[in-house]
């Protein structure tokens, strides 16, 4: 037993000895295979470095490397920029080539920068140019930019479907990218740095020379440098820097770009506001430590060829005080707080108390400002943030103002003041220019002042009778039919007013609009009233039976039935009169009274004009298939002579 023992101890020693000698066998193969990798890797730096110096000195002028053979001879371009590849672009040479616009991008960008972007490596399968000939571009997210033009696609797909001979053969995260070129062209330095990254053979050795369009002349989209630029009537310069994530994040709509602007300010010795520094991007705000009257924030809207001036330090950054600097069709938003500790602070203060607005509010709940420039008119808007912010616009001379601006803002009630510049006119650039000082926007209309306005938006539903108090004799009592009422009262710089009412009634009934001017004295106008009925119904029959009674025109009666577009009857007093006098000839040729008991008073004497609109639109036994049914009626009764009013359809 004891023997036995002994034995099996003898045989796991040997055995442990056997695995450590096989432990440290693999542990030599492993160092000296490593050793060899490195001598190796270091052997080919080096001949590729004296390849290198021998074709310096065979060619001064160029500092790329290029091992034999795959010399680019092609000119598919008819440039014939030298082919690189990772190991041989300087990318701080006189030759510039993608690889090296992809580099000075990399370089040039910021650390947040590079660690959201990959250069990614294109083969081209042109005839003649495969190995010889590829391109390189930047890939940040899905958006793909090509540094050589500055243009950007969507993604990799969208790129490729314009540039089909190219196929991706792989990529290098920019933080990578820029390590590599950070170490001397085709020295052991850049090839240690290749290795470290793992980057493959293939990808190492792939030649690229695809040669940038206009070298130069194309600003870097994504990561602009700061540039200095003059602004109009301010003596010092202002520096100009972009934010990094600008071409990311930057919005475009419709040929327009809506970008941010946070500026350093100053106030000259005469008063105006200067810039010292102005930062664009998307979302910038006043930071922290900047005391306020010496910052301020903006959101500006322009074309996108203002943009690219913008970018390129060809004009100036539109300054909402300085209207030379406010390029045609572009608009300037800005909270009221942002000019606190500006002389012009307590101008504005006042116009937010006149419009019930407390200056001591939070952001995005106080007054703000819009201005807007059209060639030579810079039109001003001050109000609710929320306004603002929603777009809201002022619309004039062109129909009901309510069409404009009461019912695509979502605001139940607001107050507003505008006025209008005309900046080719001295008088009315003196007047920009007494804002810019005080803040106080004129309040009578005189030269070169335009359209100094006041408005205030009231919901029905929630103000009882001030409306009537407000204006005149104006009152649509509530029974219970009426949905949403809003008046827009306009204030006019001569004392009179006038009103627009959109009201809408539940159920299949037509919504009115009324427009109504009152004197000085709160006394209606006499033909001042206009009405506007909208008819949405989906009613083929009706459709077809109002359009033909107000136009006597079959055909178009007949394709009103294809579409479901809104049709508004537009109406005047003199219209509505008219259509009493063929209503009460129905009824006295023995029809029954019909639309008539609509249109006059128990009596049978005709009703105002208001009335007879309002009761037209909202009675009970009267929907919008009623409605046209009886229109149609009349139309027939006078040998189908279309009613009088302006149909509108759409």
């Amino acid at each position: 037993m004891g023997t036995g023992r002994v034995g099996d101890g003898g045989a796991a020693e040997a055995a442990r000895k056997a695995a450590e000698a096989a432990r440290r066998a693999a542990e030599e193969a492993a160092r000296r295979a490593a050793e060899a990798a490195r001598q190796a890797a270091a052997e080919a730096a080096k001949k590729a470095a004296e390849a290198a110096k021998k074709l310096a000195a065979q060619k001064k002028d160029v500092s790329t490397f290029e091992p034999a053979g795959a010399k680019n001879k092609l000119k598919l371009d008819g440039q014939g920029a030298p082919s690189t590849s990772l190991f041989t672009e300087n990318s701080k040479d006189a030759k510039v080539n993608c690889l090296d616009k992809a580099a000075d991008f990399i370089n040039k960008s910021s650390p947040e920068l590079q660690g959201r972007s990959d250069l990614v490596f294109l083969k081209d399968s042109r005839a003649g140019a495969e190995g010889q000939s590829g391109h390189v571009v930047v890939r940040q997210g899905e958006r793909v930019l090509d540094p050589s033009n500055g243009k950007s696609w969507d993604d990799m797909k969208s790129y490729l479907q314009g540039n089909s001979h190219y196929t991706e053969a792989g990529s290098l995260p920019g933080t990578t990218a820029a390590k590599v070129f950070g170490t001397e062209a085709g020295s052991p330095e850049r090839a240690q740095a290749l290795a470290d990254a793992n980057v493959s053979p293939e990808l190492q050795q792939m030649m690229v020379a695809d040669y940038p369009a206009d070298v130069g002349s194309v600003p870097d989209a994504a990561n602009v440098q700061p540039h200095e630029t003059t602004i109009p009537g301010q003596a010092g310069p202002v520096s100009v820097e972009f934010s990094d994530t600008l071409e990311k994040d930057v919005k475009k709509e419709d040929g327009f770009v809506t970008v941010s602007i946070n500026a350093e300010t100053s106030v000259s010795a005469s008063g105006s506001v200067e810039f010292k520094k102005a930062k664009v991007g998307v979302g910038a705000s006043v930071e922290g430590s900047v005391e306020a009257g010496k910052s301020m924030s903006y959101e500006v809207k322009m074309t996108e060829a203002d943009f690219e001036k913008l970018k390129r330090g060809e004009i100036a950054p539109p300054h909402p005080l300085n209207p030379e600097t406010i390029p045609d069709g572009t608009s300037i938003k800005m909270e009221q707080s942002q000019f606190t500790g500006y002389g012009l602070d307590v101008g504005l203060s006042y116009h937010a108390v006149e419009l019930g607005i407390s200056g001591d509010v939070k952001s995005g709940k106080g007054m703000s400002i819009e201005v807007s420039r059209t060639g030579d008119k810079l039109s001003m808007t001050t109000g609710p943030t929320e306004f603002i912010e929603n777009n809201g616009k002022v619309t004039l001379g062109a129909g009901p103002v309510s069409v404009s601006m009461g019912r695509e803002d979502t605001l139940k009630e607001y107050k507003l003041r505008t006025a209008e510049f005309d900046l080719g006119n001295p008088e009315g650039q003196k007047a920009f220019e007494a804002f810019a000082k005080d803040g106080r926007m004129p309040e009578k209309e005189g030269p070169g002042v335009s359209n100094t306005l006041r408005f205030d938006k009231v919901n029905y539903e929630s103000t009882g009778g001030k409306v009537g108090i407000d204006v005149g004799p104006f009152s649509i009592e509530t029974d219970g039919t009426t949905n949403t009422g809003d008046y827009l009262i306009t204030h006019h710089p001569d004392g009179t007013k006038s009103m627009t009412s959109d009201i809408t009634y539940g159920g299949d009934h037509p919504d009115i609009t009324i427009e109504q001017k009152y004197d000085k004295d709160g006394k209606l106008v006499a033909g001042s009233e206009k009405f506007a009925m909208k008819f949405d119904t989906k009613d083929d029959n009706a459709r077809e039976l109002l359009v033909y009674s107000f136009t006597g025109d079959a055909d178009k009666a007949k394709a009103a039935r294809e579409h479901d577009k809104p049709i508004t009857l537009n109406l005047t007093a003199d219209d509505i009169e008219e259509m009493q006098r063929r209503s009460g000839i129905q009824a006295q040729n023995g029809g029954h009274m019909g639309i008539n008991v609509l249109l006059t008073d128990y009596d049978g004497k005709p009703n105002d004009p208001l009335m007879a609109v309002r009761n037209m639109a909202c009675s009970p036994a009267y929907n919008e298939y009623k409605l046209a049914q009886s229109y149609f009626g009349l139309f027939m009764d006078e040998g189908k002579k279309p009613l009088s009013g302006e149909l509108v359809i759409g």
